[in-house]
Parts: C-alpha cells; structure tokens; sequence
C-alpha cells in the first residue's frame, strides 16, 4: 500500500514540509477538514500509534501543541480538534500514524462529535475490571521499567504526586477558564 506521507518525505509530491526535524514533520495537505488544518507525523513510518516510540510520540505531541497555537494565533480560531484516527475502523485513510490540528470557529458546519449511548452497569463493570487489570501489570512493567530493563519513567511516588495536582488544578480551574486562558 502506497503512503501518502512517506511520499511527502522522498520529495515525490507537491506538499510542502512547513516544518521538520530529524523525527517529526508538519504539512498543510491539499485535503481538509477546515481551512487551516495541518498535520504532525514522524519521519519514520509507523502505521499505527502502538508502533510509534514513545519518544516520538512525545515530540509528535509537542509540535502539536505548538502548532495548535499557532493555529489559534494565524487563523482566530475559537478551537481546536487534535485528532488521532488510529487504525481502519478509527478512520484512518492514510497508513501512515498521524495527528491532525484542524482549527474550528462557532458554526462552521464540521460535526466531529460522536452521539453517546448509556453503557450497561454489568459491561461497565467487566471493561473497569479487564481495564484495571491491564494498566496494573503495565504500571508494574512499563512505569517500573522492568519490561526492557530500562531507568523508570517515572517512580511511584511521582504518579501519586502528578495524580495528586491534576486533581487540584482540575478543582481549582473549570473548563472554560482553561479554554479563555488558551487564546492568545
């Protein structure tokens, strides 16, 4: 299967890089959502997010960031949408991991929200328990770096503390403060 991004690497297509480095690049593509829209993908390719390194990951989130608010800045955007449409069945078109920054402003006729279902108490149950299950063994693997011997992420008491002030800054600051704060 052809890569459209990979294709933007070799040089084999008219989009240009706006911004690159030796693991991200960032592109204006010529297919939209709303005008201003853009998009982060690593310099290797990686299909899907779970092949991506952490690492990458990380600077992919980055430029995002940063992008987003350049996005604010340039386009007077009221918002935006970073979007991951990890894997077929998340429509994503492009084999090729990537995230989208797509500026939004009040009533520009793009629908991204998704109508919500009420989950029954017994399927809520079994996806807490299956869930809980899986991140303890990958807190245990991951966060104590045992999987491939590597220094810790982070330690324990690190986690507790992070949890400790997101619940904090999350009392002490509502959503909309947050979002009046975020335009420039």
């Amino acid at each position: 299967m052809e890569c459209e991004y990979c294709d933007i690497l070799s040089g084999n297509s008219k989009i240009p890089l706006i911004y690159d480095d030796d693991a991200v690049v960032v592109v204006v593509k010529d297919m939209v959502y709303t005008p201003g829209q853009i998009t982060i993908f690593p310099r290797n390719h990686f299909t899907i997010l779970e092949q991506v390194p952490d690492e990458i990951v990380s600077r992919c989130m980055l430029v995002a960031d940063k992008v987003s608010r350049a996005v604010f800045e340039v386009f007077q955007a009221e918002g935006t949408n970073i979007l991951i449409q990890n894997g077929l069945g998340a429509g994503q078109i492009v084999p090729h991991f990537s995230i989208e920054v797509i500026p939004r402003i009040e009533n520009d006729n793009l629908n991204l929200r998704w109508d919500t279902k009420p989950l029954p108490e017994d399927e809520m149950e079994t996806t807490v328990m299956t869930l809980e299950k899986t991140l303890q063994e990958m807190d245990q693997e991951i966060l104590a770096g045992k999987a491939a011997g590597e220094k810790p992420i982070l330690e324990k008491s690190e986690v507790n503390k992070i949890d400790a002030d997101a619940a904090k800054e999350k009392n002490r600051d509502n959503y909309l403060l947050k979002s009046i704060r975020k335009i420039p």
